[in-house]
């Protein structure tokens, strides 16, 4: 039997995420040549799953959630998988205290290790937290539409992203960039990252809000798009990853004036459209796996 690498997880299948050696498996993925639907999520289910497409039901699974799914109820069954098993959590900045919620997770459903997928200025305090190796390699296994940037795009600043309940602040950001009018500015909802990737690409600069302690999918969109950003937010938010904290193609501003003045200089600058910008790192499977399950060091992320 073939063993491949397995991706838990619980939306549709991701077309992007693919590398070879890679099956994703969940309750919302549609069985496919690299997919594995499973019913209930359960270790059990998902290995009679494998065992019914001719695939083995061993080797290392990547389990992908956040801690509103594990309050709902997630991947039970842990024990009973035959290999190595690597917790991927997102979102560990929503919610009543998050990292409690994860740290429980992880007593009742242990894993061989924990990857933060975006949230690097917590990595000390969960390593603190969890008995297993902790990591934070972003963007992992994530990938991102690719784009060129337009050679004249739009001379404003655009915002793409929900501005639901549960994002009170970056409404607020938003609505008040619309209000003074000092900036030219768009905000604008995608349906897909593909959408989104367009919009960075057609425009000058982008506007990137993270929250409570996030390093967002956002920020590595945008430089898959090729467009420079704008980030409302502290760069202690890299934690680790200073590899990012001197790049061109970032700009980081604290309050809602400084982000008007920053957004004109720059809008104003003819050099903006040739700012540099390189892509997101590109971790190879067995890479981050090995990085992984690898005991900490103590040293800071590396690109792959």
């Amino acid at each position: 039997m073939n063993r491949p690498t397995l991706l838990f997880h619980y939306g549709p299948y991701e077309p992007l995420w693919h590398q070879p050696g890679l099956v994703q498996c969940g309750p919302r993925v549609t069985p496919g040549d690299h997919a594995v639907a499973v019913v209930t999520p359960t270790v059990p289910a998902l290995m009679g799953a494998l065992r019914a497409r001719g695939l083995a039901s061993a080797g290392v699974l990547i389990h992908y959630t956040d801690p509103f799914l594990i309050r709902a109820g997630v991947l039970q069954g842990l024990s009973q998988w035959p290999g190595p098993r690597v917790l991927v959590c997102g979102d560990l900045h929503h919610g009543p205290a998050p990292i409690d919620t994860l740290v429980a997770y992880h007593q009742q459903q242990f894993h061989d290790a924990v990857l933060l997928a975006f949230n690097p200025i917590l990595l000390t305090q969960v390593q603190s937290r969890l008995p297993v190796p902790v990591h934070c390699y972003p963007p992992g296994f994530f990938r991102y539409p690719a784009r060129r940037r337009y050679p004249a795009p739009t001379r404003q600043l655009v915002h793409v992203g929900s501005l639901g309940p549960h994002h009170p602040q970056r409404r607020l950001i938003v609505e008040a960039l619309q209000r003074r009018g000092q900036v030219p500015f768009q905000h604008i909802t995608t349906a897909s990252a593909e959408q989104a990737a367009d919009v960075y690409a057609a425009n000058a600069l982008v506007l990137n809000i993270p929250l409570n302690n996030d390093l967002n999918h956002r920020f590595f969109e945008v430089m898959a798009a090729g467009a420079p950003q704008l980030i409302l937010g502290d760069p202690a938010l890299l934690g680790p990853l200073q590899q990012f904290a001197h790049r061109p193609d970032l700009h980081w501003v604290h309050d809602l004036e400084q982000l008007e003045s920053v957004a004109n200089q720059l809008l104003q600058s003819p050099g903006l459209d040739r700012l540099p910008v390189v892509s997101p790192p590109q971790w190879p499977l067995a890479k981050l796996l090995q990085a992984c399950l690898a005991p900490p060091s103590g040293a800071a992320a590396a690109d792959p």
